[in-house]
C-alpha cells in the first residue's frame, strides 16, 4: 500500500530542516572555509581511494565543473593530490593526502563529540533505531537512482555518515 501525499510532504518537510540543522550544528571552522560538499569529496576519496575526477563526480551525483571547483579548492589547500593515471596518461588521478585525511579525523571527532552531548537525553536504543531508520530511507534513495556507488556497504555507509 502506498504511503500518503500528506505523510511523505511531511517526511520531505522533516529531511529539509534536518539538513538544515546538520548544516548549522556541525560547522567547523577548518571545513568552514571549504565550499559546501568538499568534506562529502575528502570522504569519498578516503572510502574509494584514488580516483578519476570523472567518476568522483558520478559518485557524488555533482556536475563535473563542480567537482572542478572543489577539486581546485582542495588541492590549492593541499587536501588531495593530483598525479597521473598509470593507465591512461590524458587523465589524472585525485587522491587523498595526510592533510586531507587529518582535516576528516579532526572534524569526525568534533562532529563525534557535539552529536553525543545533543543526543544527551537519548537512550542507546533510540539512536540505534533513529540510525536504521535513516540508513533504510537513504538505500530506498539510492535504489532509485543508482550512479555505481558502493553505498550499500555498511562500512561505507558507516564511513560516510562520519563526516
Amino acid at each position: 500500500m502506498p504511503v500518503s501525499a500528506d505523510t511523505t510532504q511531511n517526511l520531505l518537510g522533516e529531511m529539509f530542516l534536518i539538513g538544515r540543522a546538520l548544516r548549522s550544528t556541525l560547522a567547523y571552522s577548518d571545513a568552514g572555509r571549504l565550499l559546501p560538499g568538499g568534506l562529502g569529496v575528502l570522504s569519498t576519496l578516503e572510502t574509494a581511494g584514488p580516483c578519476r575526477q570523472v567518476g568522483l563526480a558520478a559518485d557524488l551525483r555533482i556536475t563535473p565543473s563542480a567537482m572542478s571547483r572543489h577539486l581546485t579548492e582542495l588541492a590549492a589547500a593541499g587536501y588531495i593530490s593530483r598525479e597521473a593515471d598509470p593507465s591512461d596518461g590524458r587523465a589524472s588521478l585525485v587522491r587523498l593526502t595526510p592533510d586531507g585525511q587529518d582535516l576528516l579525523h579532526r572534524v569526525r571527532a568534533l562532529h563525534t563529540r557535539h552529536l553525543q552531548e545533543t543526543l544527551g537525553d537519548w537512550t542507546e536504543d533510540d539512536v540505534e533505531q533513529a540510525y536504521q531508520v535513516m540508513r533504510r530511507l537513504r538505500n530506498s534513495l539510492n535504489s532509485r537512482d543508482r550512479c555505481g556507488t558502493a553505498d550499500e556497504n555498511p562500512q561505507v555507509s558507516k564511513e560516510r555518515a562520519d563526516v
